[in-house]
């Protein structure tokens, strides 16, 4: 529904007035009838009154009659053909003078004379769409950015001040000098000597994007939230090419470095219908282009509680006693929600120029469509949000560059958000107020742009790229509609054969009307010129380009243990090279939850816990480097070049965590992204799958020695997702570094893992004994049939191939319908027979106060003393409380871990570090003997 200010001020429901006088109980079915009509009724006149009624500014100013800019050096086109000149440039000839960051003056309430702590005005510019409009009014300085870290800002990632001036300066400074510094190293030594130390880095990339290949673009558009009031939707008036705020991202320019080079500073903080793209890459089979983006207004919904005095503005909505630290940029970012929803759309017949400036002359025709309901929209309209746009680039025989349009498609979803929040049993999928972080799937965008069918073997075979750059390009193009804060049952696709609830709660016709035609491409806000790369095996040189993956698949293992579950229909998305692969987002040094504690042991961590990996049997394992997002100075690069490539590979992944805020109000963008990433580009050729950080430990048990033997286990027994119990194991005291080594004048002390210890042994003292009653859902693992799981979110699946089932599939398939979803195919761990976690959760300085006197009170716990004092083998726990120095005993050794895992960690760490290659329990695929 469209959003207005008396709507947000209830969460999305008009204030209902009800001067009935009480009565009996018993009310007769019309009386509630009637009732709920005169409700909805009061609530429709609600949403149509507009932001103009209560004060908020329109300001239609142009944006681009005002804008004189140019970017330092030479002039760079921002659009158009390539090479061509744009007068749409930016200027730095002449740096601005340094902005005064003024603290403003509280304002004064005229009605209640309490103090107003927000700034009306940004918010009525970030709401109007003025911010663009009237760029020129902003002191806009494009400047190299500095090292990463080196402000040591404690309030990055959980807080957002950046004024509009600041939030334009850091999305075009990005533009021009990369995200970060050594994208860029000229004139900067330091810089480079960093490259030079890490053979993976982009700097060594060979090839590359030409100088007369299209450079990845965003056309940024103004959105004015105001003019969702108005019914049947308006065209925008900013849907004009001589409108769009175009801005060019020349340092994209390597296949194999795309997900680093990808701008983390995006352009959707000016149009925030611009999907918050993390990564991108076709599928194995070039059959689409998969998208991995992130739902950027979940990074400003850290709250504060409504202060005393204090006289929030109207525009502005409290909940429970809370409110937004930046609701500006919360409420500027609600386009977002609306990625989230299919449309439909119908293709007519409409004047068409074609509108595009491209050279070819034999480009395909663009199609046109216009807003829809379910019963008139196209088949391939039905559920989509963006259109799709194919260029080939190409040279002639002498040498000159072309680029032409190849063909067109309509957006498919991963999975039907809307009705996985119905399978979930929640009442909405996103709040007008912004206040749903609880919704869990609403951080990650999972969508695909379905390739010209003429081109899907080309790219599957790799040949779409040239010296390690595409010569296939898509755009994508949002159809931009306000979003639906109806429940999600109000409009539900056809093939679920669901009627709505409160009919005539979103009727199309009357929110968008008949005759609402998108406009063409040209005049619209898109990300322009996407590389479409090769299969991610070929990508990182996994496999050879070309090569014939069928040659390594797998034999199917068959089920023999049918006794629980039905088998579930599903469609691989590759050829299965692998058993189980291990996904890790990880970085040399790290900030813990709330900025709280600066860790930096990733290195260390990171060897031992891919030697550990390895010898228990998994195939290969992935390691999404997000040291960039804290230093430009190292990398987890030296560590992973000492593993070979068949098992071990490197994706740098400096994309920074937008809000590392604590509980709900925290959003780990960065590390939820990169678990898609690992799940859609490398989980298709793997059977089983798991994300885990570099502390967490699969130990496979009983007579298992192998990750590998337990996945076919798994297979056998008919399961698709199998569950560890977590929780943070004592480090032992015994096998700590002296804590005079690090101790502080309170006594504390960081407890240290001695050089010649490893952290599996030190940590091997669980505060409870095997096998563990606490769940601890909360902190669970998971590893999973990639090709079942639709959705993971860091412990447990959130969607998955029955959940996003319509009720007469899953009746078909054999499996029992409940409205609410419950997981079947899950498989809890026996810890002692099956397979553990030991979770190896570093323990910091203030984990350690008071620890002399702690550690003397007898306890069974994960609180109170976090150093371990394990009771001795086959001890009576309830007899024996204490050794011989006095410490309590608190936690409980596993014996396979000491007896068994930990020598033959130690003698692989041995081998390695003398320049030999352990063995490992996995299979090996020798790809040049095949």
């Amino acid at each position: 529904m469209a959003a207005s200010t008396n709507s947000i001020k209830n969460n999305g429901h008009a204030p209902i007035q009800n001067n009935t006088k009480k009565k009996r109980p018993t009310i007769k079915l019309t009386c509630v009838g009637s009732i709920l009509l005169g409700m909805y009724a009061l609530f429709l006149y609600a949403v149509l009154v507009t932001f103009e009624k209560h004060g908020v500014v329109n300001d239609e100013t142009s944006v681009h009659s005002m804008v004189s800019f140019r970017w330092s050096g030479a002039s760079k086109r921002l659009g158009g053909k390539n090479g061509e000149s744009n007068d749409k440039i930016m200027n730095n000839n002449s740096p601005p003078q340094q902005q005064q960051q003024q603290q403003k003056q509280p304002q004064i309430s005229k009605k209640t004379g309490d103090k107003v702590l927000f700034d009306v005005e940004e918010i009525s510019t970030l709401l109007t769409g003025s911010m663009l409009k009237n760029i020129s009014r902003y002191e806009i300085r494009i400047q190299r950015p500095p090292p990463v870290g080196s402000d040591n800002n404690q309030e990055e990632g959980l807080r957002d001040r950046r004024s509009i001036s600041d939030v334009i300066s850091t999305v075009l400074s990005a533009a021009q000098y990369g995200d970060r510094q050594y994208d860029d190293n000229a004139g900067d030594t330091q810089g480079q000597q960093s490259s030079n130390n890490h053979s993976n880095n982009n700097n060594n990339i060979e090839g590359g994007r030409k100088d007369d290949m299209p450079i990845l673009t965003a056309y940024c558009e103004s959105v004015n939230q105001t003019q969702w009031n108005t019914k049947p939707l308006p065209i925008r008036d900013t849907a004009s090419s001589t409108h769009l705020f175009p801005i060019q991202y020349p340092h994209v320019q390597s296949c194999r470095a795309l997900p680093s080079q990808w701008p983390i500073d995006t352009p959707t903080d000016l149009d925030p219908f611009l999907p918050w793209i993390h990564d991108v890459f076709p599928r194995p089979d070039g059959s689409a282009v998969v998208f991995v983006a992130q739902n950027r207004r979940r990074c400003f919904n850290g709250q504060r509680t409504v202060r005393a005095n204090e006289a929030l503005p109207e525009e502005v909505v409290s909940h429970k006693g809370y409110v937004h630290w930046e609701p500006g940029k919360n409420y500027f970012m609600r386009p977002q929600a609306s990625l989230f929803q299919h449309v439909p759309v119908k293709k007519i017949n409409a004047d068409n120029d074609n509108g595009n400036d491209l050279d070819d002359g034999k480009e395909v025709e663009e199609p046109r469509y216009r807003l829809a309901s379910h019963e008139e929209a196209d088949q391939d309209g039905m559920e989509t949000r963006f259109l799709c746009r194919f260029k080939k680039f190409h040279r002639d025989d002498e040498n000159n560059p072309h680029l032409s349009i190849v063909g067109y498609s309509l957006s498919q979803f991963e999975l039907d958000y809307d009705y996985h929040t119905y399978r979930k049993g929640y009442l909405r999928t996103h709040s007008e107020a912004g206040y749903d972080n609880h919704v869990i799937w609403t951080s990650q965008l999972l969508f695909q742009c379905p390739i010209p069918p003429e081109y899907r073997d080309w790219v599957a075979k790799g040949d779409s790229v040239e010296e390690d750059y595409a010569t296939l390009y898509v755009d994508v193009i949002p159809i931009r509609t306000p979003p639906r804060y109806t429940p999600p049952r109000e409009f539900f696709p056809p093939r679920y054969n669901f009627k709505a609830e409160l009919e005539g709660l979103f009727i199309p016709d009357v929110e968008w009307g008949r005759e609402h035609i998108l406009p063409k491409i040209e005049d619209s806000g898109r990300w322009e010129n996407i590389p479409v790369c090769m299969p991610s095996l070929m990508t990182h040189g996994i496999v050879p380009k070309g090569m014939d993956l069928e040659l390594l698949a797998l034999p199917n293992v068959k089920r023999t243990d049918k006794r629980r579950t039905v088998d579930v229909p599903m469609k691989e998305a590759g050829t299965k090279i692998h058993k189980i692969i291990a996904c890790t987002w990880a970085s040399a040094t790290f900030k813990t939850r709330g900025n709280r504690a600066q860790v930096g042991d990733g290195k260390r961590r990171l060897k031992e816990w891919l030697e550990f990996n390895i010898l228990a049997g998994f195939d290969h394992v992935y390691v999404y480097d997000n040291s960039g997002a804290f230093t430009n100075q190292d990398s987890l690069a030296d560590i992973i070049d000492l593993f070979p490539p068949e098992k071990v590979t490197r994706i740098d992944w400096p994309c920074k965590i937008c809000s590392n805020r604590d509980g709900n109000e925290g959003e780990r963008s960065s590390q939820y992204a990169a678990e898609s990433s690992c799940r859609l580009r490398f989980g298709s050729h793997a059977k089983w799958l798991g994300s885990f950080d570099t502390d967490e430990y699969l130990i496979p048990m009983g007579d298992f020695t192998s990750m590998g033997d337990v996945s076919e286990y798994l297979d056998r027994k008919g399961m698709y997702i199998a569950e560890f119990k977590s929780s943070p194991a004592k480090p032992r005291f015994d096998l700590l570094d002296n804590p005079k080594n690090t101790e502080e004048g309170s006594g504390k002390f960081t407890p240290t893992v001695k050089v010649d210890e490893t952290f599996l042994h030190t940590y091997n003292c669980n505060w409870e004994q095997f096998p563990r009653s606490n769940t601890l859902t909360h902190r669970s693992k998971q590893m999973y049939r990639a090709d079942y799981v639709k959705l993971h979110y860091v412990h447990y699946a959130t969607a998955t191939v029955v959940s996003q089932m319509t009720e007469e599939e899953t009746i078909a398939a054999g499996l029992r319908w409940k409205h609410k979803y419950k997981e079947g195919h899950l498989h809890q761990f026996f810890e002692v027979n099956e397979a553990t976690m030991l979770h190896t959760k570093s323990k910091v300085a203030a984990n350690t106060q008071g620890w002399q006197d702690s550690c003397k009170i007898p306890t069974r716990s994960e609180h109170g003393c976090n150093l371990g004092f394990p009771f001795p083998v086959g001890a009576d726990p309830s007899k024996e409380k204490f050794n011989k120095d006095g410490w309590a005993y608190n936690c409980f050794i596993n014996e396979k871990v000491e007896s068994y895992w930990w020598q033959r960690l130690v003698e692989a760490i041995r081998i390695r570090d003398s320049g030999g290659q352990p063995k490992s329990a996995g299979v090996e695929h020798i790809f040049s003997e095949k």
